[in-house]
């Protein structure tokens, strides 16, 4: 919470402009300090998503409260360093959002470091994301860590695996691309 607020301090404290709305939640000092107990007890007591979203969101209102749930998401994201150490037994999270996420941070990780090993271990994180979620999510990644490569890496095999869903990404902008071009020929 306290991230959230220092990252976005008019979060703090947002009066509702009208008495109507002054009735419902929005975020005080005081509603806040009520989310952090909310979400002590709520963990204690092993809630689901969906309850600490109605807490949390009951208590700072919608925009606020869906704000801190997902930088609480964030923080719960497996760590880029830990996939790239064993790939084969990664777990990444079902959620397309925060998987992307993971993905992205793989990715950065072998920019920030690139070594063969590292850029084959996130090959391996690709397919297994491929294999286990939507293909859509692993197409940046996988261009973006393409770039990556250096002469004398050779391109691993997994890398076959994840052409069709690139190759679906491409004709997909290939199409909306001429179709852009028919509508503004027609106007």
């Amino acid at each position: 919470v306290c991230g959230l607020l220092t990252a976005r301090p008019k979060l703090v404290h947002q009066l509702p402009g009208n008495e109507m709305r002054r009735g419902g939640a929005w975020p005080s000092p005081r509603s806040w300090e009520m989310t952090l107990c909310l979400i002590a007890f709520a963990t204690a007591a092993g809630s689901s998503r969906d309850v600490l979203s109605l807490l949390v969101r009951g208590t700072v209102g919608d925009g606020p409260g869906l704000e801190l749930l997902a930088s609480l998401d964030r923080l719960d994201l497996p760590d880029p360093e830990v996939l790239l150490a064993d790939p084969a037994h990664a777990e990444l999270p079902e959620r397309g959002d925060l998987r992307q996420a993971v993905l992205d941070g793989v990715v950065a990780a072998v920019r920030r470091r690139p070594e063969k090993s590292r850029w084959d271990a996130a090959w391996a994180l690709l397919v297994r994301a491929l294999e286990t979620g939507a293909p859509d999510l692993v197409v940046v990644p996988a261009t973006t860590l393409a770039t990556l490569r250096r002469e004398d890496w050779d391109v691993p095999a997994s890398i076959e695996k994840l052409a069709g869903a690139v190759s679906v990404s491409r004709r997909a902008d290939e199409a909306a691309a001429r179709t852009a071009l028919t509508v503004k020929a027609a106007r």
